[in-house]
């Protein structure tokens, strides 16, 4: 028979003579009856720990069956996934493996294409360079010959005008030493004239006529050769010729500077004019 707490508390003893102290019983029974109600508590709560513990362990057979059956199906889908991902893997290579072959198909046949493509822009380019450098050379072979035409038509021109140039100079040159042996030859011949006339004359002793002395020199610079030769010939064609008294006194007037009427040049000569005056 069970006994409860209360049971114990409330437990009744026959009395006899000489028996226990009656409160010191009741403390015991009292101290006694708590801790097997503490017992029983203790008891009931392992019960309902060990009946949750069941209940757990239950559910963990339960969740355990259900993890098996998952593990197996999981196992199961496993498999079916490699098989699953090794076809597809194969497949991917075989789809691979055809792009790849594809693309490099078509990777050569560009290159090809770019390849021809690129031989062909480049025989065109240098065919057009080719083209353009030989029409340069032509153009620069032209423009060298222009070049070459012009400078010599230069040349030619410059030579000319410089032939003429010279020539004219030249014949310049040699029509003013001309003039000028003719001016000498006549003022020579004047003079000469002159002094006959003074010497037939005759003068008071402080005026006297003194014969100025001609250059024993030739004023001119030398003449070239050609020049010369011209020169020599012409002043013998005119060596001959007869000057009238006039020229030759025109011509020693504008030889000699103009001076006050009636004064003496510095010879003790007079003018041509004061002399025909006189006359």
């Amino acid at each position: 028979m069970k006994s409860t707490p209360l049971d114990i508390r409330h437990q009744e003893f026959p009395q006899r003579f000489n028996g226990y102290d009656r409160h010191s019983v009741r403390a015991f029974l009292s101290d006694l009856a708590e801790e097997f109600e503490m017992l029983l508590q203790r008891q009931q709560e392992q019960q309902d720990y060990l009946l949750d513990l069941e209940k757990q362990l239950e559910e963990r057979k339960q969740h355990e069956d259900e993890i098996r059956r998952a593990v197996v199906s999981a196992e199961r889908i496993a498999h079916e996934l490699r098989e699953n991902a090794a076809r597809e893997s194969d497949l991917l290579l075989a789809q691979a493996t055809t792009q790849r072959e594809g693309v490099l198909r078509d990777a050569q046949s560009r290159g090809a294409e770019l390849e021809a493509r690129h031989q062909a822009r480049a025989a065109a380019l240098e065919a057009a360079f080719r083209t353009r450098f030989a029409e340069l050379e032509r153009r620069l072979h032209d423009l060298t010959l222009e070049r070459d035409r012009v400078q010599a038509q230069r040349l030619m021109d410059l030579e000319r005008e410089f032939t003429e140039r010279h020539g004219e100079l030249t014949t310049r040159l040699s029509t003013a030493r001309t003039e000028y042996a003719h001016f000498l030859s006549a003022y020579r011949s004047l003079m000469s004239s002159f002094a006959e006339m003074s010497a037939q004359h005759v003068l008071p002793a402080e005026a006297a006529l003194n014969a100025p002395r001609l250059p024993s020199h030739d004023l001119m610079p030398p003449l070239a050769a050609p020049e010369a030769d011209a020169l020599a010939v012409r002043g013998s064609q005119e060596a001959g010729a007869a000057t009238s008294p006039d020229e030759s006194s025109r011509v020693l007037d504008a030889a000699q500077p103009d001076l006050p009427a009636g004064e003496p040049h510095s010879d003790g000569t007079l003018t041509g004019q004061e002399e025909r005056q006189g006359a």
